[in-house]
């Protein structure tokens, strides 16, 4: 009777021994959650003074609070543009970890979020892109994130040239692919230009030919405790393919 009890006693502990090595060392579970709207629909909740570059208040926080109970409606939400993960070689041209998230997409129930649920190690940062089907709505003309701190408004800026930092920031996407195939955007480009210091950032990708859509990259930068990121992208059709009937004149 001891032996058996002593059987199963060492059996329980290499049991609890074997689950420990098998949990990856240091992993913390981070979840991003994505949506995409008009930008008419983004800026009927912001209050004055909110639309600012890395303003927040409460027009903000009745969004992320709308969003997150479920009670957005799901009739303008741009579901062509789903948050993904980016295939392991464009990751690592952006210096990004390796990544297999649980995928619960947006508006199967009342929740318009995408949500990525992942582990990953603190100090390291992974990269997500959105890629428009549909043709509407080209241009991404405001984004607000939240990784520490309350959701905030950022307006994309063109990639800096000096040591300024941006959130937010816009790059032809033909230059993009062109570094992304050398493996040298986030090395000789981002890293020195891309604010994380809120744990997300975002790259817009501005297309070359105006009748299609940009593309969104996402970088959520890994915090020493379990995080919720959340990014609401808001689209509008690009002004510069609209010309006044019979005059070469752009509206702008």
């Amino acid at each position: 009777m001891r032996y058996d009890r002593c059987s199963a006693l060492v059996g329980a502990v290499g049991l609890v021994a074997w689950l420990v090595l098998a949990l990856p060392v240091g992993a913390v579970e981070y979840r991003l959650r994505v949506v995409s709207i008009p930008e008419s629909a983004y800026a009927s909740f912001l209050r004055p003074g909110e639309s600012r570059d890395g303003a927040s208040g409460p027009g903000l926080d009745r969004l992320e609070a709308t969003l997150d109970r479920g009670e957005f409606p799901s009739g303008p939400v741009l579901f062509d543009r789903r948050v993904q993960p980016v295939r392991e070689s464009l990751a690592q041209a952006y210096g990004g970890a390796r990544i297999l998230p649980t995928v619960k997409p947006g508006g199967a129930g009342p929740i318009v979020f995408d949500e990525m649920i992942w582990e990953g190690k603190p100090g390291e940062h992974s990269v997500w892109i959105l890629l428009p089907i549909i043709r509407n709505f080209q241009e991404v003309y405001n984004v607000a994130l939240r990784g520490t701190g309350p959701l905030r408004n950022f307006q994309p800026y063109t990639l800096p040239m000096n040591n300024n930092r941006v959130t937010a920031m816009q790059v032809p996407l033909n230059f993009l692919w062109a570094q992304e195939e050398r493996g040298t955007i986030w090395s000789n480009y981002l890293a020195h230009s891309l604010d994380l210091s809120l744990g997300i950032g975002v790259v817009i990708g501005v297309n070359v030919n105006p009748l299609f859509p940009d593309q969104v990259y996402l970088i959520t930068r890994h915090s020493e405790q379990p995080t919720t990121y959340e990014a609401v992208v808001g689209w509008r059709e690009r002004r510069l393919d609209r010309e006044a009937p019979g005059s070469s004149v752009i509206i702008r």
